[in-house]
């Protein structure tokens, strides 16, 4: 009860269950397309998709000065390497917001746009945008290795702590280092896991790959399940952000 409190106090968290929905949305009707029989069902839930992906636009309407705002405080962050890559990627959000609030205009009907040229911009900064998080992701990781390297038993708390990840351990060898990994250090497991499916959506968008749509409901779907992990658990959110 409490973490759906929280998801209706938080923009974000709002954000990423509408996503989950709109994600899936796309996932279940490009596997149902083929049966004849349940083109209404596919008709709906097409109709689904497109809703919650006009109501989240209209959800971050005026997120981008938001995000803008971002980019100055992370001016001040001591990590140098830290500084830049965070800065650069609210700067990139900043623009892509900023082109989504475009295409909202256009989809209300306020004002005659050419969509497809705003959503070509928009999809260019969101790229750039998961393109230095997924350098953030790989500076961290990189970091924790360096930590590791000088300790025997790099990952000893999750292995005491929790009688799954003891399990898992003992029982799959093959995952033992992302199983220990992912619960010792969450909030870089999550992040990376989000920022890696995110980054072929608008590279498909591009026409830079050519997945098709029901493999990128599931990319969005895995996406957006992180990023509601990261609004619930905070132990799970990168900091800083």
């Amino acid at each position: 009860m409490d973490q759906w409190v929280k998801l209706n106090a938080s923009t974000a968290g709002k954000d990423k269950l509408f996503r989950l929905v709109q994600y899936l949305s796309r996932f279940v009707w490009h596997n149902l397309e083929s049966r004849k029989n349940l083109r209404d069902a596919v008709a709906r839930l097409k109709i689904i998709e497109s809703s919650f992906s006009s109501f989240r636009k209209l959800l971050r309407f005026g997120k981008s000065l938001e995000a803008l705002h971002g980019a100055l405080r992370t001016l001040h962050l001591p990590d140098a390497c830290l500084r830049v890559i965070l800065t650069m990627s609210r700067i990139y959000q900043s623009l892509f917001l900023l082109m989504d609030h475009i295409i909202w205009i256009g989809r209300a009907g306020l004002f005659d746009i050419n969509k497809e040229k705003w959503a070509k911009y928009a999809n260019r900064f969101w790229l750039g945008s998961i393109i230095l998080n997924l350098i953030r992701d790989f500076y961290e990781i990189m970091l924790i290795i360096q930590k590791s390297a000088t300790c025997k038993n790099p990952f000893p708390c999750a292995y005491k702590k929790y009688p799954v990840v003891r399990t898992v351990y003992d029982c799959i060898p093959a995952t033992r280092p992302i199983v220990l990994f992912a619960e010792e250090h969450r909030d870089v497991f999550w992040d990376s896991l989000k920022n890696f499916c995110d980054f072929w959506i608008p590279l498909t968008s591009l026409g830079h790959t050519n997945f098709s749509p029901g493999m990128i409901g599931f990319l969005g779907s895995v996406s957006s399940f992180a990023g509601l992990i990261a609004v619930l658990d905070p132990l799970a959110k990168l900091a800083p952000m």
